[in-house]
């Protein structure tokens, strides 16, 4: 059976604990997504990537270094030197995919797009992704060719209740920053 959609999700990399978690909440939806003839795909930038076993994912998770995708659908890349990795040679030469979702259909038409745009206010680019849950309740529509919009974002709340296990490391490196700045 060929797909008539594909969901595509650009995250920053497997150290992520943000993209772990969206990542989760894609594959939690799969079965409903191929159900409707879609396909879901993951695309960051990061060599060396282990995204897919880390939290045993069932979709393909593809590294595109030179941030080909990214740049196709206008996805904020920032550049090597600004990202959480700078220092670690070989990664994000071509800098690093910030997270965004493109739904298109099999003739590649858009029919839904949303990107970060990092901000203080949103961790850098880690927060305010749309529920997943929204995104895939809403596929019908989308298909259909009426993206809607207001969808609920993730936040500290969110990912406590949905993911104890990564809002854990989330409050540590948290804490981590607050002693470094005083």
């Amino acid at each position: 059976m060929s797909n008539s959609f594909t969901i595509k999700v650009f995250f920053r990399g497997d150290w992520c604990p943000w993209c772990n978690a969206y990542l989760r909440d894609f594959d939690t939806h799969l079965d409903k997504v191929e159900a409707l003839g879609g396909q879901i795909v993951a695309i960051t930038s990061q060599a060396g990537n282990q995204s897919a076993a880390n939290n045993t994912l069932r979709y393909d998770v593809i590294v595109d270094e030179a941030n080909t995708e990214a740049r196709k659908y206008d996805i904020t890349i920032t550049p090597k030197a600004e990202s959480p990795l700078s220092d670690v040679p070989d990664v994000y030469p071509n800098g690093m995919a910030q997270p965004g979702v493109v739904i298109e259909d099999a003739a590649g038409k858009l029919l839904y797009r949303w990107a970060i745009v990092p901000s203080e206010m949103n961790f850098g680019g880690a927060t305010d992704r749309p529920l997943v849950a929204d995104i895939i309740g809403s596929l019908d529509q989308i298909l259909a060719g009426a993206a809607p919009e207001g969808f609920a974002h993730t936040d500290l709340a969110y990912l406590e209740g949905a993911h104890p296990d990564i809002h854990q490391i989330v409050q540590e490196f948290l804490a981590k920053m607050a002693a470094k700045d005083d």
